[in-house]
């Protein structure tokens, strides 16, 4: 990897994951926060809130609540990153320990935003941990 591309992997302040779209199968863009370390790109996301309680109102399931980009790896994992002027592939892995995984997303992410940003609440209520390992 070019070392401008390093520098805004490990500098960026957002990146633009690119997945593919699991019912229309077109490319599906939306703009994270991330750390980066080592040839791995840590995200994490939560589920949406729950629909409100309302007589007629479906609830949604767990499934319904997960972020359609998390979705769209689960489906097909190749994905592709932007930042700066440098388009990545890259490969979602599925955590084998996701409060590890978790915990160590929230430890970048303090690191690189600041503590004040990164409140406590990001380790509870449904977050997972998503891996995108770059594909060189």
């Amino acid at each position: 990897m070019d070392p401008a591309t390093e520098d805004a992997l490990t500098d960026g302040e957002e990146i633009e994951l690119i997945t593919i779209g699991r019912v229309t199968g077109r490319p599906h863009s939306v703009r994270l926060r991330f750390a980066y370390e080592d040839g791995t790109i840590w995200l994490r996301t939560g589920e949406r809130p729950p629909a409100p309680d309302a007589s007629g109102v479906r609830r949604r399931s767990s499934v319904d609540r997960e972020t359609d980009w998390l979705r769209n790896l689960e489906h097909d994992p190749r994905c592709q990153v932007r930042i700066g002027h440098a388009e990545i592939q890259a490969q979602y892995e599925r955590s084998t320990d996701p409060p590890a995984d978790l915990r160590r997303t929230v430890e970048l992410l303090r690191a690189k935003y600041g503590p004040e940003w990164v409140a406590d609440w990001y380790v509870e209520m449904g977050r997972i941990p998503v891996r995108l390992r770059l594909v060189t």
